[in-house]
């Protein structure tokens, strides 16, 4: 039997390895790995992939980018692996045609999320889908939210995806030297992310800025 052929685009390299090992404890399992959507589109894939794995918060063009351009293709299958929670993203990565969105940390489960969608199944972690629901059913009884854009649309568009991600692991009670140890990154360029951050959010204290974060629904 020919191997599943599995791409992966993901900047963090202790994170990518972690995936790997994941991926290749399967058995019958080829990978081709990416650092970025860029130097996926400059360099793609030989044979066409069964399965793409996107991380959204990549340096330069995003995750959904890599979707939007990916699926073009209709019976192409990927699945996001984020740390991202904002409805926003949930949405644009579903309506970009991910076949399923789970959390990073959900490795353990990865082997059978993977079968589900080769199988032509969709998986979305039960967190995020309740998310979905909730968002849904918030539309359903305020329409104006659907014509124009609420204050938490407003406000999240100025953040990158990764200030986006920065600012959801800072509620989630992450200090700076663990986020640049998850991004593989130094302690000083995210502590000018932050400071970007406060900039954007016009906040000048962590307190107000947890106070944006929670009026925007991170949490």
């Amino acid at each position: 039997m020919n191997p599943i052929l599995v791409g992966i685009i993901e900047d963090n390299p202790d994170y990518l390895k972690s995936l790997t090992d994941v991926l290749l404890l399967q058995g019958n399992v080829s990978i081709l790995t990416w650092n970025s959507a860029e130097s996926f589109f400059q360099t793609p894939p030989k044979e066409e992939l069964q399965l793409l794995l996107v991380d959204i918060g990549l340096p330069g063009q995003t995750g959904i980018d890599v979707l939007k351009k990916y699926h073009t293709v209709e019976s192409r299958k990927s699945l996001v692996l984020s740390a991202l929670q904002t409805d926003d993203v949930i949405f644009a990565a579903i309506q970009s045609g991910a076949s399923g969105y789970i959390w990073k940390s959900e490795l353990d489960s990865l082997p059978d999320t993977i079968q589900t969608i080769l199988e032509g199944g969709s998986v979305i972690s039960p967190s995020i889908a309740t998310k979905v629901l909730l968002s849904f059913r918030s539309s359903k009884t305020n329409p104006s939210l659907v014509k124009g854009k609420s204050e938490k649309e407003q406000g999240l568009e100025v953040l990158t995806p990764r200030e986006r991600q920065i600012l959801e692991l800072i509620t989630e009670g992450d200090n700076p030297q663990q986020i640049a140890q998850l991004f593989g990154t130094s302690l000083g360029t995210v502590r000018q992310q932050i400071k970007t951050i406060y900039k954007k959010l016009q906040v000048n204290t962590r307190v107000q800025m947890l106070k944006k974060a929670r009026l925007f629904g991170i949490f």
